[in-house]
């Protein structure tokens, strides 16, 4: 004969969650996920603006550096592809970017925009989508090396989220770079 392992012991009760006690909990759990999952989908967009908006801030300084190291002119611009060698020279949404020091036509870095499946988007209100740093280490609007850096900015923006979804990187005075967040339409 084989023992019933599952038989309760005389005088002992039976222990575990009720039915009802289960669905309150199942019920709360829903309640906090449908107030948590909203804040946790503006948090992932906050970071994801945040790093590619630094992304491109670095590659921006690191432009400036190259022409003030170099003693020459470097751009930093909108390509047209992961492979191009040259600006675009045209004004469009940005996917790739690179550096380029202009005295020897080389290009010292390159990059890409992560969109998250369009998700991100980023423009530039500068003339061909490109600045150029002097060996004073000044922007200069577009390709050339007379205009100095105004009022043109880069845009990185989310059209997923309508709270603090635009990130403006502004290049000002001397060149120094400022952030600010926004909220609109992107």
């Amino acid at each position: 004969m084989t023992p019933n392992i599952l038989r309760r012991l005389p005088g002992t009760r039976q222990r575990g969650f009720t039915i009802v006690e289960l669905m309150v909990t199942v019920c709360l759990a829903a309640i906090l996920f449908a107030f948590a999952i909203p804040s946790f989908k503006q948090m992932m967009v906050n970071s994801r603006l945040v790093t590619q908006t630094n992304d491109l801030i670095g590659a921006i300084n690191y432009a400036r550096s190259e022409a003030i190291t170099q003693n020459t002119s470097v751009s930093f611009c909108r390509a047209a592809d992961e492979t191009a060698t040259t600006c675009a020279a045209s004004t469009a949404n940005w996917t790739f970017w690179i550096v380029r020091n202009n005295g020897s036509a080389t290009v010292s870095r390159r990059g890409g925009i992560s969109t998250y499946g369009g998700g991100i988007k980023v423009t530039s209100g500068l003339t061909s989508d490109a600045m150029t740093y002097g060996s004073d280490g000044l922007g200069r609007n577009g390709t050339t090396t007379t205009t100095l850096m105004g009022t043109q900015v880069i845009t990185v923006c989310s059209p997923n989220v309508s709270v603090e979804n635009i990130r403006t990187v502004t290049p000002g005075a001397g060149s120094r770079l400022t952030t600010t967040r926004t909220s609109g339409t992107c």
